[in-house]
């Protein structure tokens, strides 16, 4: 996603904003607003309020509505699961004016470097059995979740439209980043899911511990950040994502806090290799774009298994 400017005069305008936005829904301004910089597409600002404390989220990009929308539908089904998430108070868009969210500030801090990390691994794994036990319509970033006859997109669909599976591998074998027989693999793996009775899930899509917030203690607070989230299927391809971070042994902690076994994982070992790898392509190819050729040469050490100790590729 694209870096937000951060000209003043923009930041001032979207604080301004902000300061409507809370004076419009709470009756009065807030006492504090704090710009942070958030390295997405939206402006981002910490209140301090006589009602509490707020996150106060502004798109740029009028369509993004929808994406927040979605993001309030996610977080209220996970609630209400017993999944710890970020409390969306309103999301609202005025008459040719940025979409805006406005949420409750999480108390706490990112889950990463926590001393009680290990434990913390393994709620996560049982709240992503959760979240992927929740149902959806459609697969993709633009499931049916307004159950409002939006086109239900199939998982063959999503694959080759929205996730766009040919062009990544595309873009793996033309900059030589796999092997010829690793391209050939990766394509079989994943066209052989086509072919599956595939129910659809939700997913978090970036379930890591950079989006768990815990407090002192260990406690997961929330986890944050639902506004790329998917139905697709599960648990392949959450485990995938939210697998990559971690060291070997915080891996068997994840899966089992997921409820897994050894034996129900291996089958999934290809496909989750395979998610993991083609989602990729989008770094690989900003590292194009700037002709980072060291960092191309990393990812080609890293994805050919190069730094893969436990087992002969």
């Amino acid at each position: 996603m694209d870096e937000t400017p951060e000209r003043p005069v923009t930041i001032r305008h979207y604080r301004q904003l902000a300061n409507e936005f809370i004076e419009k829904h709470f009756g009065k301004a807030p006492q504090r607003i704090v710009y942070r910089r958030s390295g997405r597409t939206n402006y981002v600002f910490a209140v301090n309020h006589v009602e509490g404390q707020f996150i106060v989220r502004i798109s740029p990009d009028l369509n993004r509505i929808e994406a927040f929308k979605k993001e309030l539908w996610a977080t209220q089904k996970v609630r209400e699961a017993g999944v710890p998430s970020t409390d969306v108070l309103i999301v609202d868009q005025d008459e040719d004016s940025e979409p805006y969210m406005i949420t409750r500030r999480v108390t706490g801090s990112e889950a990463t470097h926590h001393p009680q990390r290990e434990r913390i691994i393994h709620e996560m794994g049982h709240y992503a059995s959760i979240i992927n036990s929740i149902p959806t319509e459609g697969f993709g970033a633009h499931f049916d979740w307004t159950n409002n006859g939006f086109k239900r997109r199939t998982w063959t669909e999503y694959l080759d439209e929205e996730w766009q599976f040919e062009e990544r591998l595309g873009l793996l074998s033309r900059h030589k980043i796999l092997s010829n027989h690793a391209v050939k693999k990766l394509s079989r793996t994943i066209n052989d899911t086509r072919a599956l009775r595939l129910e659809p899930s939700l997913s978090h899509a970036d379930l890591r511990l950079k989006n768990v917030m815990v407090d002192d203690d260990g406690e997961i607070a929330a986890i944050i950040d639902w506004e790329e989230c998917l139905s697709t299927m599960a648990p392949q391809f959450e485990l995938s994502i939210s697998l990559h971070d971690l060291s070997i042994d915080e891996k068997h902690l994840l899966i089992d806090g997921y409820g897994l076994d050894s034996e129900t994982v291996a089958p999934m070992a290809d496909l989750l290799r395979a998610f993991n790898i083609i989602n990729y392509s989008d770094a690989i190819e900003r590292a194009v774009e700037v002709r980072d050729h060291k960092m191309l040469a990393e990812f080609r050490l890293r994805l050919s298994g190069g730094l893969d100790l436990y087992s002969l590729c």
